[in-house]
């Protein structure tokens, strides 16, 4: 499939939804037909499984790099983390509309993009269970901790844009502190 009607589709689904961006719009975007973009894709659904199923595999793909080329947890959390947040930053649009968007998926395809999902995050969790067991990270809870270092760090797509005071990698060593603080110093519940 051409790039072009990746990006189009991308760009369209992030500013007017799933559900408010048509076929003819994302043709007329590229300046094709719309029998012409049919040539191209079947069905507007699989632009979205494409976009979404494919922003997670680059993910999952980056988060399975780290653990080869890094062994300690907090090498590992640091590189996990500054991968995250220059991705979210750098294909701001395009994880976005894979996060939001899920809920337009068929069963079928939602299932294929979370399965995806899910193992991401399990690598999250293995390097913070390998903190545990070898640095003594005093984690109350790995799922939650997992859950909020997930969040904080796709969170950036939100407001970060290019040109502004501090780079996608100058964010990334920030959050990348941030996550170790979390870790090392202990997140408990204020119960």
């Amino acid at each position: 499939m051409e790039r072009d009607i990746i990006e189009a589709a991308t760009a369209l689904f992030y500013e007017r939804g799933y559900h408010g961006t048509s076929m003819r719009a994302i043709a007329e975007s590229v300046s094709r037909t719309p029998g012409n973009l049919y040539n191209h894709v079947s069905s507007k659904h699989e632009l979205l499984r494409l976009i979404a199923l494919g922003s997670i595999e680059e993910l999952c793909g980056g988060g399975t790099e780290i653990l080869s080329i890094a062994s300690g947890a907090s090498e590992r959390l640091v590189l996990f983390v500054r991968f995250h947040v220059t991705y979210h930053a750098r294909h701001r649009l395009r994880a976005k509309v894979a996060d939001d968007q899920l809920h337009a998926l068929s069963d079928e395809a939602r299932s294929e993009v979370l399965r995806v999902r899910d193992a991401y995050e399990d690598i999250l969790r293995q390097i913070i269970q390998q903190g545990i067991e070898e640095e003594q990270w005093p984690v109350a809870d790995v799922s939650v901790v997992v859950f909020a270092l997930a969040t904080m760090c796709t969170a950036v797509g939100v407001w970060f844009r290019d040109g502004a005071r501090l780079t996608a990698e100058q964010v990334a060593d920030i959050y990348a502190g941030l996550a170790l603080g979390v870790v090392r110093h202990g997140a408990w519940s204020a119960t």
